[in-house]
């Protein structure tokens, strides 16, 4: 098993994950959260017509003085108006109507004697100075047809999704999600809701992993476990490569130097997977290959280890495929107890990074400690003890 540095790995993962494929889908409730692959262009004018943003009277008085002006029509939302607003005249106007030509500007209704409800008067007196302008929302003064509503990479969510329908968008190019089967590989698994035999475990891998692929704009279309038997791994492994749903596969397990590490002894098997050691802790031993035309990652089977190494080296890689940015890395204040570290290694430590900007170790052990978390500290390789004060490099989980 050779030996690689965290930043190569996570290269590694890198060229095997590759770049994905872009989709039209429509501009509907299931495209939020999928990233653009492509600029959002408006497909109309936005306001698609000059229209009253006040329920009111679009007004044209014939002179600054005059307050009592002629009704020659009403416009509700929906409709078109189908006369033009002379001066000396007024019509009445809906919130979102078209405005008459040759209105000056929209008096909402609080500022005229008429009634807000009913039939429209023949007259309307009108309350103070008509501002040309008031009140009337302008063709495309919010987005012109042609105009860029959002570029590449951004992320749709509700406001980006009214807006583009708002500009008559019906659809939009985006990274199409990879679809990944999560393989959780152990002899010592247990069934999940039955009693354990002695020295069975309750599994847990398989659905965690799952959720961060989710999380990462994945579709998981399958989750399974599989024990150490390699005539039953290398049946799954052809299913799945054959299965026209999956992109991507995941396997947690099995990827050490022990006498049953049916991960890697399948994976060489097959031949065209790696089998690596990390210079990192938690999460070591890692391999890479290809069943077929199916990439895989094959992560370690001890939960934190899983979890770390899908989060530090798999995560950046599938968010570069699926569009989306690199997650920050900030620099905070180390609090709590001196802790050593071991040198050579890059380590994650499990953390909780408070709002006051210092950040310490979550309280308990391997899993207890990553259930209370919300970051991991990132030691390098270099650095022999986290002291008090320390600026360490922090990473959100």
């Amino acid at each position: 098993m050779g030996h690689r540095s965290v930043t190569e790995h996570r290269a590694a993962l890198r060229r095997l994950v590759g770049a994905g494929r872009a989709e039209t889908i429509p501009l509907d409730r299931h495209a939020v959260g999928r990233r653009l692959a492509a600029d959002l262009v408006a497909a109309d004018d936005l306001p698609r017509f000059d229209s009253s943003a006040m329920d009111g009277y679009a007004v044209h008085p014939a002179h600054p003085e005059q307050l009592v002006l002629d009704v020659v029509g009403d416009v509700p939302a929906g409709a078109s108006a189908q006369f033009d607003v002379r001066p000396g005249e007024a019509a009445r106007v809906m919130t979102g109507a078209p405005v008459p030509a040759g209105s000056l500007a929209v008096v909402p209704v609080e500022r005229t004697d008429a009634a807000p409800t009913g039939e429209a008067p023949g007259k309307v007196t009108i309350e103070g100075a008509v501002i040309p302008g008031q009140h009337i929302r302008r063709r495309g003064e919010e987005i012109a047809t042609g105009e860029v509503i959002a570029r590449a990479g951004a992320l749709v969510d509700a406001p980006l999704l009214a807006l583009g329908r708002s500009a008559g968008c019906a659809a939009l190019a985006v990274h199409a999600c990879t679809r990944v089967a999560v393989v959780a590989t152990g002899a010592e698994l247990g069934r999940s809701g039955h009693t354990l035999a002695l020295g069975e475990i309750h599994e847990s891998n398989s659905e965690m992993i799952a959720v961060l692929a989710l999380e990462a704009g994945c579709v998981v279309t399958q989750v399974v476990t599989c024990s150490d038997d390699p005539d039953e791994l290398r049946t799954l492994f052809a299913a799945l490569d054959a299965a026209p749903d999956v992109d991507l596969v995941l396997t947690t397990g099995g990827v050490s130097q022990g006498a049953h590490e049916v991960v890697r002894q399948v994976g060489e098997a097959i031949g065209g997977f790696e089998f690596v050691h990390l210079a990192m802790q938690p999460g070591g031993p890692q391999g890479t290959g290809h069943l077929g035309r199916t990439p895989v990652v094959c992560l370690p089977g001890t939960p934190v280890g899983a979890y770390v190494s899908f989060a530090m080296l798999l995560r950046p890689a599938l968010d570069e495929r699926h569009g989306a940015p690199q997650r920050e890395v900030r620099a905070a204040a180390y609090r709590g107890a001196s802790r050593a570290t071991r040198p050579g290694r890059v380590q994650f430590v499990s953390a909780v990074l408070d709002p006051d900007g210092t950040v310490s170790a979550a309280p308990g052990l391997h899993l207890p400690a990553l259930a209370r978390a919300n970051a991991f500290i990132e030691v390098p390789e270099e650095v022999e003890s986290l002291c008090a004060g320390d600026e360490v490099a922090v990473r959100l989980l």
